[in-house]
């Protein structure tokens, strides 16, 4: 039960801190929106980038007793991030690069190994896979959609 409610407390102050500055992070995607159509996506693409940049930063300096506990949240923005990203690739009909994919295989990897890991393991995967996943981030803003 103590698990749960670290796990509850670190979400709800990732999810705080990602919300104190929503000016500069909305700015970039309504212009996003407006080469798309004015289609909502760009936003909501920026609002979970935004959201996992603060999530990256919690996971880097929680214990691996804390990063446990919080991983089926982190599963989840992770692969809701990915859906967008993968979504907004589809509907631009860009194509994925050889780096693009084994990247994202790397992530999903990430995301399959980590729950079954522990201590010193996870504290080593955890760190390489916040490297990828900022990774990921900076290459998604570089594509020409964004």
């Amino acid at each position: 039960m103590r698990n749960f409610h670290i796990a509850l407390v670190v979400v709800g102050v990732t999810v705080a801190g990602c919300n104190k500055q929503p000016e500069p992070a909305h700015m970039p995607a309504a212009g996003g929106g407006a080469m798309m159509g004015g289609t909502q996506m760009p936003m909501q693409g920026t609002q979970l980038m935004t959201t996992m940049g603060g999530q990256l930063d919690s996971l880097a300096t929680m214990t691996p007793a804390q990063m446990a506990a919080v991983m089926p949240a982190h599963e989840a923005l992770t692969s809701q991030m990915m859906g967008t990203m993968d979504s907004g690739m589809q509907g631009m009909n860009m194509q994925r690069d050889s780096g693009w994919m084994a990247l994202n295989d790397s992530v999903r990897q990430d995301l399959a190994t980590m729950p079954d890991l522990s201590g010193a393991a996870l504290q080593v995967r955890m760190q390489a896979h916040i490297g990828r996943m900022r990774r990921m981030m900076t290459m998604y803003q570089g594509m020409p959609h964004n």
